[in-house]
């Protein structure tokens, strides 16, 4: 029995068919109003959203449709099953229909879950659609549907292997790897080039229905799994081998080798001829672009690239078939002959080294006959001198021939070097220069046998030497020191240095020593001479220290005499104060007089330097006028410009001190020497700048100790002068130094000219700042709020008449110089107040705002002083807590711009919302007109709940 509400509803139910029956009864169904296609609700084929959603705008869909159809309603089959040509629109089952054979790991079995509008994650993989497949059977699993689309070449791989491990592909390690790579690019080498196609993959679906395509990029066949007629597997000379794929090759199997002598051209006299060549070539001596050795190719590019590519380190460069750029066919000199690779002219000797195209002479063994080019240089020749048959050859190249006429075995025939090894004739050669040869001996006359240069004649220096060389006895020091020429000593031998002028002389076993300034030669063992240039000494030529400095007169501390004290010498070599000259030293003499080495050293005469004077400007030390004999000189004669140049000692010039005397602490009104601050008796010539200051030992010490020594001191200074201090306590500006000069500057108060690296202006206290922005605050400070080194913010601080230090005290009773309090008060007062009021107001003690001040502009103070406003004990060490419900922005908003009334736009008003009155609307502070220098018209708050109401004008003033 049916329930009441039961029945009921069933009779409803009831009614509403047989109504919709009745209804129905006799009309036909409306006619579609569009004709509908497979685009009408997708694209052909489905757009890809590229995304796990589907887009709204577009219709796309997540999927990779675009890389598996076409527009064509058939492109759709081979995944979705014949039937999807003949869809109706009933199609739309909320079921995407697949086709079996793909193997979707999403379909089950109760049909394929709708995956477009609520999709999946991750989307579902086809594991055996035979189009994701290796064309060999292997069947792949696909990227879940969605993915990124495979691109070339990356993409191959998600089917093929890249390259496939059997036969011969390109695999790591393999031939065809090693040649052309295992990548996609290997591919095309024998198979069609799918990547530069529109649809690169669209390959897929044959997979299976076709043989694998072989089609080489050279030309050649494939059957029989043979290669055939394919240049890779040639000699390069259009004999081919056909190879079995999957088999190996060595290199004869192409080309031959030495052994089977198949190889083409010259190559059996270049691998198989060591008896004429001292050693036969391997592959690589030719073929060096190529190979490494004679089996292993070093640069598969170039192998099978149709092109014989000839290079090696004797190939030189090989035009047509003919060589005329290599070391092998040369004379070893750079001179090349000539050759053909399929000449068949016996060669000899003297087909590469004696036929010079400009010969010197006739060469008798093929020993090279060019033109001597001097020695060192690389056609140097001495050969017409050495060869008379071609035995001799062996007496130099004994390691290339034993006779002149056969190469020894060994490979130094051509290896690019012109060995030189002793043979018959015995001698010891580095670089082209022989020494201990047995020829160059003189038969004993010459005791120790000259070295002698390939290309070159020994001449007088081969045996004696020259300047530089000859240094035995005393020879250096006259030679090479003072060059003096051979005929100086021995003028009865010789004309200079290089002409016999009595030959019978030269070699007679006898040293004659005889000249216009030798006045007298012992003759003995002692070898003692007694010359003009010496003198009444009589120095031992073999003793070359009886000639040095002081023995022919006063000199240095360690010669006989000892240390020359005459005029100003000590004070040159001696004196603490002075440079400090090196009194064992021969160069230090140099420092005013002319060398040793100068030919006027000699000549009986006291001879200064240039630019050396015993009265007047000495060289570039005392560039004013001096007086040897008369003392040492004063502080100013250095180190002012007064009489001329600074002076310049060890390099060092030095330091300007000439506006000491008008700018400095020698200026009226202080008039201080040097010597009040300075020790002149202390050494500062050192050749480092600055390193001694020689100040006196009661100003040195602690930081500024010279400095305090007077200005802490009130019977010495007074006034702004006394008591001065540090502007900082560490770092730049803790040192008097760093912003003055005791010794005078360009500005006012002896303040540098140059601070922190930029060049200051100064000439007054009104000038600490100014819009260049070279001031002595700016040059430093760059984050105050006024007068920063970058000129921002550039407001007024002061008026520019005012006096910095009326609030930036040099000399503060405490503190740091120049430093404000820094509180609130320190600018206007805390709080500002009003200049005009209702009635008299008194401020100034604690408990009746004790740090007040009257502000300097009309309205200025405004309502400041109202106990509502700032309590009446507001102290400045509070800071902004009792600004905060106006000012609210603090800090941040603080302009600091000074004089105020110049200024007045900055004043920022920014009420706290928490003082809202309402939600509808923000605290507002309104109807104010701040103008610098014109009429300013207080604001009113409103909606704030300290008022309920707008307030009245802030001042009565404006």
């Amino acid at each position: 029995m049916l329930s009441k509400y039961g029945g009921r509803c069933f009779l409803v139910l009831a009614l509403l068919v047989l109504t919709l029956m009745q209804l129905s009864v006799g009309k036909a169904q409306a006619a579609p109003q569009y004709n509908y296609d497979c685009s009408f609700c997708h694209t052909m084929p489905p757009l890809d959203s590229g995304t796990v959603k589907k887009n709204p705008n577009t219709g796309a869909v997540p999927g990779n449709h675009a890389g598996h159809a076409t527009s064509a309603v058939n492109s759709c089959v081979t995944c979705h099953g014949s039937q999807v040509s003949g869809y109706a629109m009933g199609h739309r089952n909320k079921t995407i229909e697949l086709a079996d054979g793909v193997g979707y790991s999403r379909k089950i079995a109760a049909g394929f879950v709708n995956q477009t509008s609520v999709p999946p994650n991750p989307m579902g993989t086809c594991s055996t659609a035979t189009c994701h497949s290796d064309g060999k059977g292997t069947l792949r699993a696909t990227p879940a549907w969605g993915s990124a689309a495979l691109t070339v070449p990356g993409g191959c791989s998600a089917c093929h292997s890249v390259a496939p491990s059997t036969g011969s592909h390109p695999v790591a390690g393999s031939k065809h790897g090693n040649y052309y790579g295992t990548g996609v690019g290997s591919c095309v080498q024998c198979h069609t080039d799918h990547s530069v196609q529109a649809k690169p993959f669209a390959h897929a679906t044959s997979a299976g229905h076709r043989a694998i395509e072989v089609k080489f990029a050279t030309g050649g066949t494939f059957a029989a799994n043979q290669c055939s007629n394919v240049y890779c597997h040639s000699n390069g000379r259009g004999t081919y081998t056909p190879p079995t794929w999957g088999g190996t090759l060595t290199c004869a199997g192409c080309h031959g080798d030495a052994t089977s002598n198949t190889l083409s051209g010259n190559h059996a006299k270049h691998v198989n001829n060591a008896a004429f060549l001292g050693t036969s070539y391997g592959c690589v001596e030719c073929h060096s672009s190529t190979v490494s050795d004679n089996s292993t190719i070093s640069t598969f590019a170039n192998h099978v690239n149709q092109t014989k590519d000839v290079a090696g380190a004797r190939v030189g460069t090989p035009v047509s078939g003919t060589c005329s750029t290599s070391y092998c066919h040369s004379d070893g000199k750079g001179t090349m002959k000539s050759v053909t690779w399929t000449g068949s002219t016996a060669l000899t000797c003297k087909s590469c080294h004696g036929a010079d195209a400009a010969p010197a002479f006739t060469s008798v063994a093929g020993e090279p006959n060019y033109a001597n080019a001097g020695a060192d240089q690389p056609r140097a020749n001495s050969h017409k001198n050495h060869v008379a048959s071609a035995a001799d050859c062996a007496s130099c190249h004994a390691d290339t021939t034993v006779n002149g006429t056969s190469i020894k075995a060994g490979g130094f025939h051509t290896n690019s070097t012109r060995d030189v090894k002793a043979g018959a004739r015995s001698f010891t050669i580095v670089g082209n220069t022989c020494s201990a040869v047995a020829c160059h001996d003189g038969n004993g006359i010459v005791a120790n046998v000259p070295a002698a240069k390939w290309g070159a004649s020994l001449g007088c220096t081969g045996c004696h030497g020259n300047a530089s060389s000859l240094t035995t006895n005393a020879h250096a020091a006259h030679v090479s020191t003072k060059g003096y020429t051979c005929d100086t000593c021995h003028a009865a031998t010789v004309s200079g240095n290089t002409f016999f002028v009595n030959k019978a002389l030269h070699g007679d076993a006898t040293v004659e020593v005889a000249g216009a300034n030798v006045t007298t030669w012992s003759g003995t063992a002692t070898k003692t001479c007694a010359t003009s240039c010496h003198l009444s000494a009589t120095p031992q030529w073999n003793v070359p220290a009886s000639g040095a400095c002081g023995t022919c007169h006063t000199a240095l501390s360690n010669t006989t005499g000892g240390l020359i004290n005459s005029n100003a010498h000590s004070q040159h070599f001696t004196a603490t104060y002075g440079p400090g000259f090196n009194s064992t030293l021969t160069t230090s003499c140099s420092n005013c007089h002319t060398s040793n080495t100068a030919s006027t050293h000699a000549d009986g005469t006291l001879n200064l330097a240039a630019g050396m004077n015993k009265i007047g400007t000495c060289s570039t030390c005392h560039a004013q006028s001096t007086n040897w004999t008369t003392g040492r000189v004063t502080c100013e004669s250095c180190h002012s410009t007064a009489g001329g140049a600074l002076s310049v000692i060890g390099g060092i010039t030095a330091p300007d001190k000439t506006l000491a005397a008008t700018k400095g602490h020698g200026k009226a009104g202080i008039a201080q020497a040097c010597s009040a601050c300075h020790d002149n008796t202390a050494a500062h010539i050192s050749g480092v700048l600055g390193d001694q200051k020689r100040l006196l030992p009661v100003l040195v010490g602690a930081t500024n100790q010279e400095c305090d020594y007077c200005h802490t001191n009130p019977a010495k200074v007074s006034g702004t002068k006394l008591n001065v201090r540090a502007h900082k306590a560490t770092g730049l500006g803790s040192k008097c130094a760093d912003c003055h000069n005791g010794h005078g500057t360009a500005n006012t108060m002896m303040v540098n000219t140059t601070i922190n690296g930029t060049a200051v202006s100064f000439t007054g206290n009104n000038t600490f700042a100014n819009p260049a922005q070279t001031g002595v605050c700016q040059v430093c400070h760059t984050s105050t709020q006024y007068f920063t080194k970058a000129g921002v913010p550039a407001q007024d601080h002061v008026a520019s008449t005012t006096d910095c230090t009326q609030c930036h005290q040099h000399n503060p009773a405490t503190g740091l110089a120049f430093v404000p309090n820094g509180g609130c008060d320190a600018c206007h007062g805390y709080p500002p107040a009003p200049r005009q009021t209702l009635s008299a107001i008194t401020f100034g003690v604690q408990g009746n705002w004790s740090s007040a001040r009257f502000e300097d502009y009309s309205g200025g103070g405004g309502a400041h002083i109202l106990v509502a406003h700032i309590k009446k004990d507001a102290k400045p060490s509070e800071g902004w807590a009792n600004c905060l419900p106006c000012h609210k922005g603090s800090d941040a908003s603080h302009a600091r711009a000074l004089p105020i009334r110049t200024h007045v736009e900055s004043v920022s008003v920014d009420i706290d919302p928490q003082y809202r009155f309402s939600d509808d609307a923000l605290a507002t502070y309104t109807s104010a007109t701040l103008v610098s220098g014109g009429t300013n018209k207080s604001g009113s708050c409103f909606n704030v709940s300290c008022h309920f109401k707008p307030s009245a004008k802030w001042s009565i003033e404006r």
